[in-house]
């Protein structure tokens, strides 16, 4: 363990962590009139998309929805109605996924809420890995009766998702947990997003909520550039106040991966990363650093510790400086965890 801040001693600033590989800059990688176009364009063909299957798919289920909007999200009930919804939104073919690793067991059983990152590589397909991999966790909470304090499902997407739905899909959508943001980077509601944020995070720390979210954002359209380029610093600036008033926050990534055989699909439960306050700086727990697909720059900075103050040419950040390098880890953690998980279709 690293020596806490306030016992500084020579062993603590004598070796040399390096800076978090992380290039991403909380922007957009389009230029705002190109970003509104795109907007409009997806907005028209989700709108679109929502009309034809609501055509074809008009009272399906309906009794089960139903069911979900009059049940009660604190109720045991809700943890049951929801994971059948999830299990009919999830991807039905076989999915690999690494549940020897007792990972799953170990998130439902820890009594803490969780933050989920998951890479963004295919808009079409990730709701229903969510989904898939939410519907596991359900099933571990309802078989050891953990219904009724489990924390619920909250799902941080772009809100034309939301507003391009009909009024009840919306309303269904939103019970399961989605919370809607303006995802435009220009001239976004920045305030609407803070009042969203301030009460996630008061449910958060309240141990009410798990928290999905898919870092990359709008910049997941870029397919070839690199995670680091995509990964967006919401995130971390989420982690970096809710760890301001609670003692540690605890990061699941999920890496998702699909082959080209409908039944070659994987998902890999990363090893949790633990933040914690100390002082004014973070100490993040190891994570992912024993996969073969963990970085070498990332190895030396724990240095065969089990954790680490986030540092900066060995010298502890601060304040402002907080969400890049909480980025940093963040995005390495989920970048090993997208390999590992074409590792396991391959």
């Amino acid at each position: 363990m690293i020596t806490p801040i306030n016992q500084t001693t020579t062993n603590y600033y004598n070796y040399k962590p390096c800076q978090p590989n992380f290039q991403g800059y909380n922007r957009s990688l389009f230029l705002p009139p190109a970003e509104k176009a795109l907007r409009n364009v997806e907005f028209a063909g989700r709108k679109i998309i929502n009309r034809f299957f609501d055509f074809f798919n008009k009272n399906k289920h309906s009794q089960l929805y139903e069911q979900l909007l009059n049940t009660d999200p604190k109720s045991p009930e809700y943890i049951t109605i929801s994971s059948k919804i999830s299990q009919l939104c999830s991807n039905q073919n076989p999915v690999e996924i690494n549940l020897e690793s007792n990972r799953l067991e170990q998130i439902a059983h820890s009594k803490s809420p969780h933050i989920f990152i998951m890479n963004h590589d295919n808009q079409s397909k990730d709701p229903k890995m969510l989904a898939f991999f939410n519907t596991l966790l359900n099933h571990i909470y309802i078989h050891d009766k953990l219904e009724k304090t489990c924390p619920r499902p909250r799902i941080i997407l772009n809100e034309d998702i939301l507003l391009s739905m009909n009024k009840i899909n919306r309303a269904i959508f939103e019970k399961l947990g989605a919370v809607g943001i303006d995802a435009s980077l220009y001239g976004s509601d920045s305030q609407a997003n803070a009042r969203t944020f301030f009460k996630l995070i008061r449910e958060f720390l309240n141990k009410e909520i798990n928290i999905f979210i898919f870092p990359e954002g709008k910049n997941a359209i870029r397919k070839n550039a690199p995670l680091s380029e995509k990964f967006q610093l919401g995130v971390a600036e989420l982690v970096a106040k809710i760890a301001d008033r609670m003692p540690e926050v605890k990061i699941t990534p999920l890496g998702f991966a699909y082959g080209k055989k409908a039944d070659a699909d994987s998902i890999y439960i990363g090893e949790t990363v633990v933040l914690k306050k100390l002082g004014e700086h973070i100490e993040s727990s190891r994570g992912n650093i024993s996969s073969p697909f963990a970085k070498t720059k990332y190895k030396d900075f724990f240095a065969g510790r089990d954790s680490a103050v986030l540092t900066d040419k060995s010298i502890p950040v601060k304040g402002r400086e907080l969400p890049k390098y909480i980025g940093g880890i963040l995005c390495e953690n989920l970048r090993i965890c997208k390999e590992e998980a074409i590792a396991a279709i391959k």
